[in-house]
């Protein structure tokens, strides 16, 4: 018996991509041994760094992927959001 295949289309919420991208670029930067523990603490990481400055990393970043944003200034956070994340080990 077979199963039939719905068409489905997923999508990805806004800013999600751009933020595991950076978890991506900083797993490869460091090498860490043990990632699942090493993308806990970068996301922690991340909810603090929200929580102390007040913007949203993934809003932000999905800001950045939306075209439109480009096309107005009141889109651009007038505090860009740090491009690193320190993670202390």
């Amino acid at each position: 018996m077979s199963v039939p295949f719905a068409i489905t289309h997923l999508r990805v919420p806004r800013g999600l991509g751009t933020i595991m991208e950076g978890l991506a670029r900083e797993i490869l930067r460091d090498q860490p041994k043990d990632i699942p523990k090493y993308a806990a603490r970068y996301f922690d990481a991340l909810l603090k760094q929200r929580e102390d400055s007040g913007m949203d990393p993934a809003e932000w970043a999905a800001k950045m992927e939306d075209n439109s944003a480009f096309k107005t200034i009141s889109a651009i956070p007038e505090k860009e959001p740090a491009t690193e994340v320190t993670i202390s080990k």
